[in-house]
């Protein structure tokens, strides 16, 4: 039967000693404390140790105490955890998140020790302790460690291929090169694993994505985990991206305008050429009406007017070319709308895509934590009935006791 926090006088100790900052003595009963733990029991003593060190102050620098010393034994940790069914198993991983994320250095040197346990369980624990570790403050740029962490892609059980995918997504978040060169090396190995090949396309379209971001913005905005933060910040590039396209369409809109400005001028222009060769005509023919024949027209009159018709037909084919130019660079400018208009939309789908894949997986992280913490409420509720129990046994039984001690009372008084 488990144990109850409130009424172990050991855990109340440890409380005390942590609050008045007596660490070594604090260390001292938890290693007394789970020394004197048997195989049932051990895991639920350890569970309610390292709850209550993170819940108090100064409990996180006992916790690492404990860890230096070998009080708990993070390798023999995780081997145990394969012998919990997986709800337990992640509840019990889900109180070491705090540590992964703070005090990795205390975890990592372990992971390729742990990814090469033959047990599924204990590879796709330590799995998760990486992605715990890679979605906090440090960066896993340890190349054998990546290499290692991505051939689990090709792991045997499904589940650790999915623990796997996860964790190589969140490392490439920070570091996408890195895990592209991995993949690819990995893939080249095993060119007839369909299942691999399947696994790290998953992986790549979401690092790729993320690269892709990463090289249109600054590097304050580089992420890594799949939390609000990181969709906020995808949020405002896909706002910037948009800010972008639309500054180019005004651009191009003002293109447009002074292009049409400039049509119409040469409209004008045309227009005004027609007219004063319509009105040299008329001239020529009063002058031919004067005159009984061409033949009589000055010498001087003829050259002119053969002058002015080859300049005006000469205004015509420049104006013809420049209208040509005019229409070729339209076209240009349509073509160029259609492209970005093109690229919008698959940026917008590409982020889409990237929004609905997040949310995916946070209702999938939020749905194991609600259950997680119903089993645990459930736990809790039954060791309260437990107790209650027997209790009620005990006072049962005292009552019984008192019954038999009492003599018997005379009938005839």
């Amino acid at each position: 039967m488990a144990e109850s926090n409130q009424d172990n006088p050991e855990i109340n100790k440890i409380k005390d000693f942590v609050k008045d900052d007596r660490i070594d003595d604090a260390v001292k009963i938890i290693a007394l404390y789970l020394g004197d733990s048997n195989q049932d029991n051990y895991l639920d003593r350890l569970e309610h140790i390292i709850e209550m060190l993170l819940s108090i102050l100064g409990g996180r620098i006992v916790l690492r105490f404990l860890i230096e010393q070998l009080v708990i034994d993070i390798p023999s940790l995780l081997e145990n955890l394969s012998k919990r069914d997986s709800v337990l198993r992640y509840s019990f991983l889900l109180l070491l998140k705090t540590l992964c994320e703070n005090e990795c250095d205390l975890f990592l040197p372990h992971s390729k020790d742990l990814l090469d346990s033959p047990d599924p369980n204990v590879r796709e624990a330590d799995l998760q302790l990486i992605i715990f570790m890679a979605g906090g403050e440090t960066d896993i740029e340890d190349e054998s460690l990546v290499n290692k962490i991505v051939l689990t892609l090709a792991d045997e059980k499904d589940f650790v291929v999915e623990k796997a995918i996860q964790a190589v997504i969140t490392i490439g978040r920070k570091h996408p090169s890195l895990i592209t060169k991995a993949v690819n090396n990995l893939v080249k190995e095993h060119p007839e694993n369909e299942d691999l090949k399947t696994a790290i396309d998953t992986v790549l379209k979401s690092v790729v994505t993320v690269e892709k971001i990463d090289e249109l913005v600054e590097d304050s905005h580089k992420e890594a985990t799949l939390d609000e933060d990181t969709l906020e910040k995808e949020e405002i590039e896909i706002f910037d991206k948009e800010l972008e396209l639309k500054k180019k369409e005004i651009e191009i809109k003002k293109k447009k305008l002074e292009l049409e400005e400039k049509e119409k001028d040469l409209e004008e222009k045309i227009i005004e050429e027609k007219e004063k060769t319509l009105k040299l005509k008329e001239e020529i023919l009063e002058q031919e009406i004067t005159v009984d024949s061409a033949e009589l027209l000055p010498k001087k009159v003829k050259k002119q007017l053969k002058k002015e018709e080859s300049d005006i037909i000469d205004k015509e084919i420049e104006l013809k070319k420049k209208d040509l130019e005019i229409k070729k660079k339209k076209l240009e400018l349509e073509f160029k709308e259609r492209e970005i208009e093109e690229l919008a939309i698959q940026e917008k789908e590409k982020a889409l895509k990237l929004k609905e894949e997040l949310i995916e997986k946070e209702t999938e992280l939020s749905n194991v934590e609600i259950e997680l913490h119903q089993k645990m409420i459930e736990e809790k509720e039954q060791r309260i009935m437990e107790t209650e129990l027997e209790r009620a046994e005990e006072k049962i039984k005292e009552l019984k006791d008192d019954n038999s001690d009492r003599p018997d009372v005379d009938e005839d008084s």
